[in-house]
């Protein structure tokens, strides 16, 4: 039974296979009726041939696209009339015959618009493309509808509707017929707004964020307007979510109302390791802390104090300070003092005032004026590797950021250039002044950064980025040079193990986004790293190249946003991995 079953199967299987194989194929076409288009012109509309003569759905696909070409045209009385399929000798293949009629071609003659009285007849018309004398299409009026609309919520009419009162065929002074299309706009109330309030502000200041939404009082609702002013508050960085912006009325007033929710933006990054006793050198601690207040007292202050011990001789020591809209301007100054003692090469100083220029929503420029001082160190050999000297900097920079969030970006760029030129002077020691030694020099520095982000899937966002520097000038020593490698440059390497005089990286990220600000993602970085002869130092000029990669996550925590990844430089093994880890924060 079992057997008679399978056969009956197997035999029901094989006729199907033999009926669908013989099904014949639409593999020619004929148009009936037509002539405004060739048939090589309307055949395009079916391509490509060989489907089924019974795909019903395939041919009227093709129908459709064949009749919106003729509306384009103006041919809106077009019609489809009859189609069949017509059997040649060869049981394989069919010819697919349309029967259509296509009617003459019907302009449109007259546009009315009525319910207008805030924009005349004359300014609405003037941008739309719906107009006399042109082809009837109906995308191109819904476009036109779009733009109406969009213009009355421009000027304070957010309740205003644009619909299509009637269309229809009348008979014009010429005898020809015409088509007449009819708008009808409700504009509704324009409003004004008259107020601004703000709710779940439990630690920022209320003019904190009136002064990012930038919504004088007394202006009128513009859609666009509000959608930037949204962004601007995002952009501060102190909240978890920003609303859109609401509105309200209460008695006589009208105003907007916008929900916030606060963020953590006071954070402590505290680490502390134990690198043992080795090779007759005794153990030492390393450490690192890192205090962050990005919203100093709900004011939009932010201040940052920072101790890093790199290794047994080498830590650093950063101070900053923030003071945002300098007398009521969109001008923010930041105060900054670091410190750095590498190893037993020099200790370096650095006191900086930058001053930030707002000068659109996406656009900043900025001036900056730094003093560095370099006191050389005498290492074990009685040799000295830099001179003891003091650099005065001048800075220009721009930055352009159209990033959607400055923690978990899924689109926009981040595009900053700096320009700094510096003088310096150098003072000794005297066992490193040669003859033809200048004591007085320039100094010029110039770095490029480019990041992209885009959004190619849902959740998942490509991350790139492109980095330069270089560093020019005369008598450049180790306390001029770039120091690259580790978390923020090419991962995979000790912090800062390279200098260079010139250097290009990039950075790749696949990342999969698991929450607002939380995302895992896989990276590759690589680079390129020139350094010139240094006499000072007595090392030749050498360049490289040098990549890292491997995985990562970051992840949103009580204490702030917390970035860790695991990565393998060029030519490391899985046991030679390096971990790099730390909050971040935008100062």
């Amino acid at each position: 039974m079992k057997f008679l079953l399978t056969c009956v199967f197997l035999c029901t299987i094989l006729t199907f296979v033999e009926v669908s194989s013989a099904q014949p194929k639409v593999t020619s076409l004929k148009f009936i009726g037509t002539t405004v288009f060739s048939e090589p012109t309307l055949a395009t509309d079916f391509q490509p041939l060989g489907f089924g003569a019974s795909d019903t759905s395939r041919i009227k696909t093709g129908l459709a696209q064949m009749c919106a070409r003729y509306y384009a045209d103006g041919y809106i009385l077009f019609k489809v009339d009859s189609f069949r399929v017509f059997y040649g000798s060869d049981s394989s293949e069919s010819q697919l015959q349309i029967f259509a009629t296509e009617g003459p071609c019907i302009l449109v003659g007259r546009v009315d618009i009525r319910g207008n009285s805030f924009m005349s007849y004359s300014k609405l018309m003037s941008e739309m493309n719906t107009r006399p004398g042109k082809p009837f299409d109906q995308a191109t009026l819904e476009e036109d509808l779009d733009y109406i609309l969009k213009q009355y919520n421009m000027d304070g009419f957010p309740l205003a509707k644009v619909s299509i009162d009637s269309i229809y065929i009348y008979n014009g002074s010429g005898g020809e017929d015409s088509l007449c299309v009819s708008i009808g706009v409700h504009e509704g109330k324009r409003i004004r707004i008259d107020a601004v309030r703000i709710e779940g502000n439990t630690q920022t200041k209320d003019y904190v964020i009136l002064r990012a939404l930038r919504i004088p009082p007394g202006s009128y609702y513009d859609e666009d307007e509000l959608k930037l002013a949204k962004q601007r508050v995002q952009k501060l960085g102190f909240f978890q979510s920003v609303s859109d912006p609401e509105i309200f009325e209460s008695g006589d007033t009208t105003g907007v109302l916008l929900k916030v929710a606060e963020g953590n933006t006071n954070t402590f990054d505290g680490v502390i390791g134990y690198v043992p006793a080795q090779l007759g050198q005794s153990g030492y601690f390393t450490g690192l802390i890192d205090i962050s207040m990005l919203n100093l007292f709900g004011t939009g202050r932010k201040f940052r104090a920072k101790w890093h011990q790199e290794t047994k001789l080498t830590q650093e020591l950063e101070i900053g300070y923030s003071e945002p809209y300098i007398f009521g301007s969109p001008i923010n100054a930041e105060f900054d003092f670091s410190q750095r003692q590498q190893d037993t090469t020099s200790v370096t100083r650095n006191f900086g005032v930058n001053g930030i220029f707002m000068l659109s929503d996406y656009l900043n420029g900025s001036l900056s004026v730094s003093d560095l001082s370099t006191t050389p160190l005498l290492n074990v050999n009685n040799n000295y590797f830099v001179f003891e000297s003091s650099v005065f900097d001048l800075g220009l920079g721009v930055s352009y950021d159209t990033r959607n969030d400055i923690y978990s970006p899924t689109r926009g760029i981040l595009y900053d250039t700096q320009l700094q030129f510096g003088q310096k002077k150098i003072y000794g020691p005297a066992q490193l002044i040669q003859s033809g030694t200048r004591l007085t020099n320039y100094v010029q520095h110039l770095s490029v950064d480019l990041s992209i982000f885009h959004e190619f899937l849902p959740r998942q966002i490509l991350a790139l980025g492109l980095h330069g520097e270089q560093v020019t000038g005369t008598e450049l020593d180790q306390s001029d040079m770039y120091r690259l490698g580790g978390t923020n440059t090419i991962r995979g390497y000790i912090e800062n193990p390279f200098l260079a005089t010139k250097a290009a990286w990039t950075n790749i990220e696949y990342r999969f986004a698991a929450g607002r600000e939380s995302f895992f993602f896989g990276f590759v970085d690589a680079g390129y790293i020139y350094k010139q002869s240094d006499p000072v130092a007595q090392t030749p000029q050498s360049s490289f190249s040098a990549y890292g990669y491997g995985v990562g996550a970051q992840v949103q925590t009580g204490l702030g946003i917390l970035k860790a990844s695991f990565a393998l430089g060029k030519g490391d093994s899985f046991v030679d991995g390096k971990i790099h880890f730390g909050i971040i924060n935008q100062f």
